[in-house]
């Protein structure tokens, strides 16, 4: 994974320190995990191609429903096993990211 700037880092270990957060994984649009926390190469390409798919089909649902007011920015999920997934789009040094956190309810 790659991913380096202090300040990105300084944000993401702060994340950790959110109440119930247990992970993160941030992915670019075409669906590559570029960090994660755990490191578990497996499970963030698993969630990166799932959660990439499920943006872009988002995105154009919103844009089909109201094209004046169609900008994706954030996206929350609750599991049946008390898991929340909260998707939400990020700029970082001019390229387009998706981070996703991990939590527990």
């Amino acid at each position: 994974f790659i991913m380096a700037s202090q300040e990105i880092e300084g944000t993401l270990s702060g994340l950790l320190s959110e109440p119930g957060v247990e992970g993160y994984i941030v992915i670019n649009y075409d669906g590559i995990p570029v960090r994660s926390f755990p490191e578990n190469n497996e499970l963030s390409v698993q969630y990166a191609a799932l959660i990439a798919d499920l943006v872009a089909k988002t995105k154009a649902t919103l844009k089909q429903l109201d094209p004046s007011d169609s900008e994706f920015t954030y996206l929350r999920m609750r599991t049946k096993n008390e898991k929340e997934v909260i998707v939400t789009n990020q700029i970082i040094n001019g390229c387009e990211y998706i981070l996703i956190t991990l939590h527990s309810c």
